[in-house]
């Protein structure tokens, strides 16, 4: 799947956010590969960035699509988080735009109905003393969850109903409701 689809843009927004390449410290990992097994943690539905680099370890396949090579180790769990933090969510957010406006040239969005919602993404992180706020996590807020409350972020979705694909996005602490970004994402979309 990775063969066919073009990834220069991603690469240089990537490619952004580490040193030079005449710089004297150690050369960083392939950042569009570090960006590939993020994305195939996301296709396999892996749990966790450990369970990822067991699953790199064993499988030779998998360290090729990530670009590493026969003789160097797989990426390990410091090299994905900080990846995270490293590239931030406007770089990511600027190739995503990049992809919907790819799909809308090549006519697969066609944006003529559009739908709405939010879900909840859990926290990593305890409750902080206030009962309302993270601890090692302190933008993330108590929130309606399935049927309790719990601890984390709503990601707000405009979709093409058509195609089913995602158009804009937003994430927002959990205790916002979804009417305060709908104008937002409509504007967006």
């Amino acid at each position: 799947m990775f063969g066919k689809v073009d990834l220069s843009f991603a690469e240089a927004v990537l490619n952004e956010s580490y040193h030079a390449k005449d710089s004297v410290d150690r050369p960083p990992r392939r950042p569009l590969g570090v960006f590939k097994a993020h994305l195939l943690r996301r296709l396999r539905h892996v749990p966790s960035d450990r369970m990822l680099v067991r699953q790199l370890w064993k499988d030779p396949r998998l360290r090729r699509i990530c670009d590493t090579e026969e003789n160097e180790p797989p990426y390990g769990i410091a090299v994905l988080s900080r990846f995270r933090s490293r590239v931030g969510p406007e770089r990511l957010m600027r190739i995503v735009d990049d992809a919907v406006e790819t799909l809308v040239e090549k006519r697969r969005i066609k944006g003529e109905t559009l739908a709405m919602d939010s879900t909840f993404i859990k926290a990593y992180s305890r409750r902080n003393l206030d009962n309302r706020t993270g601890y090692s996590d302190p933008e993330s807020r108590v929130g309606r969850a399935v049927k309790t409350r719990d601890l984390g972020y709503r990601l707000h979705l405009t979709v093409d109903c058509r195609s089913e694909m995602p158009v804009a996005m937003t994430v927002a602490p959990a205790n916002e409701n979804e009417k305060k970004h709908s104008l937002q994402l409509f504007e967006k979309a």
